[in-house]
């Protein structure tokens, strides 16, 4: 009876730690897995912001903003005796 415990804790013991070792090889696919994912959807968003702010600046040139105001604004620059100076 001896004989067969001493050969069966050990044997039991490498089957969990087999065990153990095939679980952590499975997280550690799993997030190499979601940070591949995120790295994606991170560089999708900053290419995103960077077309945002091109668009951005391009809204709010000052060459375009007067011509709008000019245009359907119908507003002019205003003349000298318009402006007050403290």
């Amino acid at each position: 009876m001896n004989a067969k415990l001493s050969i069966a804790l050990p044997v039991a013991g490498i089957a969990i730690l087999a065990t153990g070792q095939v679980w952590l090889s499975h997280i550690r696919y799993e997030t190499s897995i979601e940070i591949s994912t995120v790295q994606k959807e991170s560089a999708a968003i900053k290419g995103e912001m960077n077309t945002l702010n091109l668009e951005l600046a391009s809204l709010t040139r000052p060459e375009r903003l007067r011509k709008i105001a000019q245009t359907k604004l119908g507003m002019a620059a205003p003349r000298p005796m318009q402006v007050v100076r403290p």
